[in-house]
């Protein structure tokens, strides 16, 4: 495609603009290495390697720890030009490059030139005889600033000491602290001591000093790490009032937990995250005949029902080899909140073991010895046996009602009576139900209603009897009785056997 005339001669303007700004940079190094001075702004890198570098920049790369990383060239030229890309100077294309800086009044420029394999940064300052070890120096400054408006700007006292002891450099933080020390230090001593002072630091290490404060401010506690080097030690406090004040209250927490756990009769076993014994308390040690000696080394989990075992104070697993399996699985709902089983041991007690999951990964374990709970279970179920038992063997039928007016309780006889089929006793059935039964089996009696008013009624009740005649001709006397609790207790008895008609017609 053939270029007009307008083209042409705008190609011409570009080719001549760019080379107005690189001729006279490139003619000043010449200059310079015709001088005898070298090329001082110039860092030259061939396929990654430096092949060219100022003294003073190759210094300062050194002292950095530079690693050869092109990326992490681009902070020591931020500083001072304006418009560096984030993967300054790693470029993949041949090209140049140019750089201002932030300053109206600085007149260098900065070069970036890529040819082939070797990259060539230039640092162009006509005012400078000394381009890059000026441009290192202004770096060096600028760096020490910053750090100046770091260490002002923490709110964490930091100072630093001589060989001697006396304070050489402090920041903002540290002047303020010690304008509230309760015992104003001399002005090269510090006013954080940490008992070591005077001995030689060889690593680093941390310390907690108490600081007392003046015009009955609190005192404050601070965390000092220790860092020397080269002779000098510097020091880094960290204000840890507030997690002082929290350890003292959780140390008293604890000691008022473990005061009221010494007086539960349950036995607490409380296992950490790393499933180590963390607490326990003495009722533990009455329960399990483990020996505190035992129980302070802080045994894992395993050990301690390990121990339980062999101290039998849980039952006898019937397959040993899948014992752990069994103990991993019991911690396992434990920490579900799903543990909860009784231990019949074999010395005749009986122990409840429930296992609760506790904050940050904890097991709690509960101990209790339900020995006599169990005993008095046995026999209060062996007394209503006997009482059932009893019952069921009377002649007389009998029938319970709940406070609600709902039939709770029938006998044999009564079955036998009411001509109830066995399993069908017809309870949970209300009063009124079962007294129409009653009313169907014997016939219409005023008995029957004031019965379901007494069972019901909520005033003071009083023992009744009634006679009725039953539809065969019999009579049965009742005997309608209030029980503890609002129950009532109806009896039923049999006064006159049913005479065969066959009898009745030999007599007459």
């Amino acid at each position: 495609m053939a270029l007009g005339l307008w083209d042409f001669l705008l190609i011409c303007v570009v080719c001549v603009l760019t080379a107005l700004l690189v001729l006279p940079v490139l003619w000043r190094q010449l200059d310079k290495r015709s001088s005898g001075q070298g090329d001082a702004g110039a860092l030259r890198l061939a396929n990654g390697r430096v092949v060219e570098c100022d003294a003073s920049l190759q210094l300062q790369l050194d002292g950095d720890g530079w690693t050869g990383d092109l990326r992490d060239l681009r902070p020591y030229f931020s500083f001072r030009f304006s418009g560096l890309p984030v993967t300054f100077p790693v470029y993949h294309a041949d090209g140049s490059w140019s750089f201002q800086p932030h300053s109206p009044s600085d007149p260098a420029v900065l070069l970036v030139v890529r040819k082939g394999g070797v990259l060539s940064i230039v640092l162009d300052d006509p005012g400078s005889t000394q381009t890059m070890a000026d441009h290192v120096t202004a770096f060096r400054a600028y760096v020490h600033r910053m750090a100046k408006w770091i260490s002002d700007a923490t709110p964490h006292p930091n100072w630093m000491l001589d060989p001697d002891g006396k304070v050489i450099w402090s920041n903002l933080a540290y002047k303020a602290l010690k304008r509230h020390a309760a015992e104003p230090a001399a002005e090269d001593l510090p006013v954080l001591r940490c008992g070591q002072e005077d001995a030689p630091y060889t690593e680093r290490h941390q310390n907690r000093v108490r600081f007392r404060t003046r015009d009955d401010l609190p005192d404050r506690w601070y965390d000092v790490t220790v860092s020397p080097r080269r002779g000098l030690t510097l020091y880094l406090a960290t204000d840890v009032t507030a997690v002082v004040k929290a350890e003292k209250a959780q140390r008293s927490f604890v000691q008022t937990l473990t005061k009221t756990f010494a007086q539960l009769s349950t036995g607490l076993a409380i296992f950490d995250r790393n499933r180590r014994l963390a607490l326990f308390n003495p009722a533990l040690i009455d329960l399990t005949s483990l020996s505190p000696e035992f129980l302070s080394a802080r045994p894992n989990y395993q050990s301690f029902f390990d121990k339980l075992r062999d101290e039998m104070i849980m039952p006898e697993p019937r397959n040993y080899s899948n014992w752990r399996d069994q103990i991993l699985d019991l911690i396992s709902r434990a920490e579900s909140g799903q543990y909860e089983e009784t231990w019949n041991l074999a010395q005749g007690k009986t122990y409840r073991v429930t296992g609760r999951p506790h904050p940050n990964g904890a097991v709690a374990f509960l101990f209790e010895d339900i020995s006599a709970e169990v005993t008095l279970t046995r026999r209060f179920r062996e007394q209503l046996d006997i009482a059932q038992a009893v019952m069921e063997s009377l002649d007389d039928a009998i029938a319970v009602f709940s406070p609600q007016g709902v039939l709770s309780y029938t006998n044999p006889a009564y079955q036998d009576l009411w001509g109830i089929s066995g399993g069908a006793t017809q309870l949970d059935q209300k009063v009124a139900d079962v007294s129409s039964h009653w009313q169907k089996v014997c016939g219409p009696d005023p008995t029957w209603g004031d019965f379901r008013d007494f069972v019901v009624g909520f005033g003071d009740r009083c023992e009744w009897d009634a006679r009725v005649r039953m539809s065969d001709g019999r009579q049965m006397d009742c005997r309608f009785k209030p029980l503890q609790g609002g129950a009532t207790l109806a009896t039923f008895r049999i006064l006159q056997t049913r005479v065969p008609l066959q009898e009745i017609s030999s007599y007459s």
